[in-house]
């Protein structure tokens, strides 16, 4: 197996992982990244301003990983 053949088939995978990581962690829309709680005035949900803050990290990494896998796969065909 060439070095070629290598870098696309690591660069396949984190575009799979990357992809999949979105499928999750995209940001759904009941999610309020305010935390605020409508039924209740003046108090924000600190659960929630987490969860929003936790998909926002996945969201980046999964861009990242699509990014890095894509640029293995140019590479791998420049070489």
């Amino acid at each position: 197996m060439t070095n070629s053949n290598i870098l696309n088939i690591v660069g396949l995978t984190l575009d799979i992982i990357g992809v999949l990581m979105l499928f999750k962690y995209g940001l759904p829309p009941e999610l309020n990244r305010d935390g605020a709680i409508f039924l209740v005035c003046e108090e924000n949900d600190e659960e929630q301003i987490r969860k929003a803050k936790r998909y926002d990290k996945y969201s980046y990494s999964a861009l990242t990983l699509l990014v890095i896998g894509f640029l293995l796969q140019l590479l791998a065909n420049i070489i």
